[in-house]
C-alpha cells in the first residue's frame, strides 16, 4: 500500500520528532538557568554578592553540564560566567558580561585545543568557581561560620 499526502509526511516524521524530544531531554544540566537556585555556593567580590552553581565539591568526574556565576544586580542576578563541562573537564566557556572575550574562542575536546589561542585555552580546565556553601550568606551566617561549615571549595 502507498501513502501519500499529510498522513504520510507524519508517519515519515515522527522518528525525527523522537529524536528531537530525546535531544530535549537529554540537555546538559544546569545549562539554561537564568537565576541561581536556593543551593547555589555564595561567595562576596568587592561587596557584590556572588552566586555559584553547582558548587565545586558537586562537580564530579563524569559530569558533563555547566557551572554559572552570576552577580547580584539590584533585586535580580546578572550571569557572568557559564563554564561547560564534559567527562569532567572544562570544555568551553561563555561569558556573557564580557563580549568579545577571548576565552569564548575556545573549544576543548578529549583535552585538545581545538579551536581558539592554544596557550590561553590549554588553561581552560583551571577554570573553576570556589564558592562557600549557601548557609554561609544572610541571616544564617553567624551559626555557619561558628559551627565550622563555611569552607571555600
Amino acid at each position: 500500500m502507498v501513502m501519500s499526502g499529510f498522513p504520510t509526511l507524519m508517519i515519515r516524521s515522527l522518528p525525527l520528532l523522537a529524536l528531537a524530544l530525546h535531544a530535549a531531554a537529554g540537555a546538559a544540566p544546569n545549562c539554561g538557568l537564568a537565576v541561581p537556585p536556593p543551593d547555589a555556593g555564595v561567595d562576596r567580590q568587592m561587596g557584590v554578592l556572588l552566586k555559584v552553581y553547582p558548587r565545586t565539591p558537586d562537580i564530579g568526574p563524569d559530569y558533563a553540564g555547566c557551572q554559572t556565576l552570576w552577580a547580584q544586580a539590584g533585586d535580580g542576578w546578572e550571569t557572568l560566567t557559564i563554564v561547560h563541562y564534559a567527562a569532567g573537564h572544562v570544555v568551553r566557556v561563555e561569558n556573557p558580561a564580557v563580549p568579545h572575550d577571548p576565552v569564548e574562542q575556545c573549544l576543548v575536546e578529549r583535552g585538545a585545543v581545538v579551536r581558539g589561542d592554544p596557550e590561553l585555552c590549554a588553561q581552560l580546565d583551571d577554570m573553576r568557581f570556589e564558592s562557600l556553601p549557601p548557609e554561609c550568606a544572610g541571616d544564617a551566617a553567624a551559626a555557619a561560620q561558628a559551627a565550622g561549615t563555611c569552607v571555600r571549595a
